[in-house]
């Protein structure tokens, strides 16, 4: 029903990749190296300029089940973080309705802006073969930036030591 809501709304984001030693000092940024792209039930992952040495090819989602306990939907589409925090879910999934468990654990307040960490953990150990799903599960530490009302304006995941920044508030 929630996907309903949506339909023909295309949501595009842009993602960034960083390298810094801390929050305040960055080495390098390279905007827009990877576009996401939600259009209904479809996510397309695609990448642009030097993302097509990180990402070797486009990857696309198709008919995707983006009701409310989908992560990605809740992250991506809804944009929001859910009021139970700090507090193990276990009614999440991610592509191919892969459970997981999640955990959105209140860090800190950075000029106006609540910094959340969001924890990951597969429920079954099956094998994952799908790459957006590994990238998720495999990451080194995903961190959400939340006005008060709590909706989303920047998601950054770290992975193999690099940086991927989705701004949430620059969609297109």
């Amino acid at each position: 029903m929630f996907t309903s809501l949506f339909a023909g709304e295309t949501i595009n984001y842009n993602v960034s990749l960083e390298y810094s030693i801390s929050e305040k000092f960055k080495l390098f940024k390279l905007k827009n190296v990877i576009k996401i792209e939600i259009d209904d039930r479809d996510i397309e992952i695609k990448a642009e300029g030097f993302g097509k040495s990180i990402l070797d090819e486009n990857l696309q989602y198709n008919n995707l089940d983006l009701s409310e306990n989908s992560l990605l939907s809740t992250l991506l589409v809804k944009k929001i973080v859910p009021d139970i925090e700090d507090v193990w879910i276990d009614s999440f999934f991610l592509i191919d309705k892969l459970a997981v468990k999640t955990r959105f654990l209140f860090s800190e307040e950075i000029e106006g802006q609540k910094l959340y960490r969001l924890d990951i953990k597969q429920l079954n150990k099956e094998d994952v073969d799908n790459l957006l799903n590994k990238v998720i599960l495999d990451n080194d530490i995903i961190k959400i930036w939340a006005d008060k009302d709590n909706q989303i304006s920047k998601l950054t995941l770290m992975y193999k030591n690099v940086t991927y920044v989705v701004y949430i508030e620059d969609e297109e």
